[in-house]
């Protein structure tokens, strides 16, 4: 909603606490509640919420990574705010992040897609999204979490099983303004795949956002859990996020398809070049897409997407649909839920713009490059990739490469039982 709606809101006494959040550089969400009226005063002002920078920097488990820290502050963005209908007269809304002299914190995501954004429409363009999360709804029972169902895959039984949880979820995410298209039971017990209707980058970025809170909130409610883990079962299939690419001139005429396709497929070539600049970025945007050690225990999975190029096959990692003329985008195969959607965009639209004044092109169905094995070979394309680093912000990278440092030390470190198991009685 607009400034104006907002504040109107406000003065018609149904809501008495906002929560301004923002999200870190790892993609959580931060964020404190305030008292309506001291959230008009923020509004009225334009002062922002003040917070420690620290937060926006902050590990896997909470640490901070600096010595040394400024202080940020939090605009709220108003076309963000929603009424969060199952909390009691309760609100939120997102926000970009600021230094105290009034420029954009050079770690804030949302502000970095927001660029990223502009620099796109300096080439008459505009990226529109639809995000596909997978998750696992849980239960807690005498051996721990174990997934909420034993529904087949793509079956009824599934979706009769959890059809309480799942009218819920799509009646809260409807009136806090996420569109859903569809949900199903995907190919684990108890694992679902939700469609969100696409939206241009930052709105469908927000979507993400607030579904992960949506169904996190709305599976406590049922006494369950649900989990965006990659892969939270070594025996079950792994979680995934397919990601709907369509660019549209700024004038909201098509740019992706050309009639005269001489490759035959019926894409444009600014389309061609904007998905071989993802290609040519690709082993560094990974690290972004699936950002963490688990992501790739997913990757060993029979349908994961497995060659780096742009096909019709269901493994290509960009995958034309077989009715790309009617939906008019591509599909990107190989994210998972966890991401942080601000970043990954940025990332995939600064990678497609240098494909564009490049002049990039694309062989259709032929495998043009690498997937990572595991984040360090992703963490290392990324430290090495000098225009995507110049693009995303060095010092940015610099920290989500420190952050993600010490996640691998950290697992590396750790005895697992599995080592017991192989190990302990080793020699004897």
């Amino acid at each position: 909603m607009s400034r104006t709606d907002l504040m109107e809101t406000l003065k018609s006494g149904r809501i008495d606490y906002v929560r301004v959040e923002f999200i870190d550089l790892l993609g959580h969400v931060r964020g404190r509640s305030l008292r309506r009226a001291e959230f008009e005063k923020v509004m009225s002002t334009n002062q922002g919420v003040p917070y420690a920078e620290s937060l926006v920097m902050l590990d896997y488990l909470d640490r901070p990574m600096r010595t040394k820290y400024e202080d940020m502050l939090a605009i709220p963005d108003p076309q963000s705010f929603v009424i969060i209908p199952y909390l009691e007269r309760t609100a939120r809304v997102l926000s970009f992040l600021f230094s105290p002299d009034g420029t954009p914190l050079k770690y804030c995501t949302r502000s970095l897609l927001q660029r990223a954004i502009s620099r796109l429409e300096e080439h008459g363009l505009r990226l529109e999204t639809s995000f596909e999360p997978t998750f696992y709804l849980l239960k807690d029972d005498q051996n721990g979490m174990e997934p909420s169902d034993q529904g087949k895959a793509f079956s009824p039984e599934g979706l009769m099983d959890q059809q309480g949880f799942l009218k819920d979820v799509i009646k809260y995410l409807e009136l806090v303004g996420v569109q859903v298209e569809m949900i199903n039971k995907h190919y684990g017990p108890g694992q679902y795949e939700i469609t969100f209707s696409s939206s241009d980058a930052m709105v469908s970025s927000d979507y993400l956002i607030t579904a992960r809170e949506v169904i996190r909130d709305v599976a406590k409610l049922y006494n369950k859990v649900a989990t965006f883990m990659p892969k939270p079962f070594s025996n079950t299939p792994g979680s995934s996020m397919d990601i709907y690419l369509r660019l549209v001139k700024t004038d909201g005429s098509d740019a992706m398809l050309d009639s005269n396709d001489p490759k035959g497929i019926g894409l444009s070539k600014t389309a061609y070049s904007f998905f071989s600049g993802i290609l040519e970025h690709l082993g560094s945007i990974l690290a972004i897409a699936s950002p963490t050690i688990n992501s790739y225990k997913r990757f060993k999975e029979l349908i994961t997407p497995n060659l780096g190029g742009m096909g019709t096959e269901r493994h290509f990692l960009l995958r034309i649909p077989s009715n790309v003329k009617e939906s008019k985008s591509i599909e990107f195969r190989l994210a998972d839920p966890l991401t942080n959607s601000y970043l990954l965009l940025a990332a995939i639209i600064l990678s497609g713009i240098d494909g564009i004044e490049r002049g990039l092109d694309i062989e259709i169905n032929n495998v043009v490059t690498t997937i990572p094995r595991d984040i360090r070979e992703a963490l290392n394309n990324l430290e090495r990739d000098g225009t995507l680093k110049y693009s995303l912000g060095e010092d940015l990278v610099r920290l989500f490469l420190e952050l993600k440092a010490r996640e691998i030390e950290d697992y590396e470190s750790f005895i697992t039982q599995w080592e017991r198991d192989a190990y302990l009685k080793a020699g004897w």
